[in-house]
């Protein structure tokens, strides 16, 4: 009978890639409103190695409110390094369509 506890990625724990999302930012969205739509402050982050979680790429968005309210709220992500590299090609590729997409006219008749 085997007690093996590691998986085979190394890590203790099952490997997830997961957003967290600070509790106060529940007060930020009014009950009359289904979301609310935050500014990206700024973006950083690290790679890690753990025995805990393995290796993974963490990101840190700061978001802060628009208009007369003031809150900044930290959201963190955490990424296996298959999944970073398939996010990073998809923002490379969607950032290269954005360039040569043509403009739209919005505006309402």
């Amino acid at each position: 009978m085997t007690t093996k506890l590691t998986p085979k990625s190394g890590a203790l724990l099952k490997p997830r890639n997961t957003m967290a999302f600070p509790r106060e930012l529940r007060t930020a969205i009014p009950d009359l409103h289904a979301g609310r739509v935050l500014e990206l402050d700024s973006i950083n982050g690290h790679a890690s190695n753990t025995s805990l979680f393995g290796r993974l790429v963490e990101l840190k968005f700061v978001v802060k409110e628009t208009g007369k309210l003031k809150g900044r709220f930290v959201v963190r992500m955490a990424l296996q390094v298959d999944a970073a590299r398939k996010l990073a090609a998809a923002l490379t590729e969607l950032t290269d369509q954005a360039e040569q997409a043509n403009a739209m006219d919005v505006s309402s008749n």
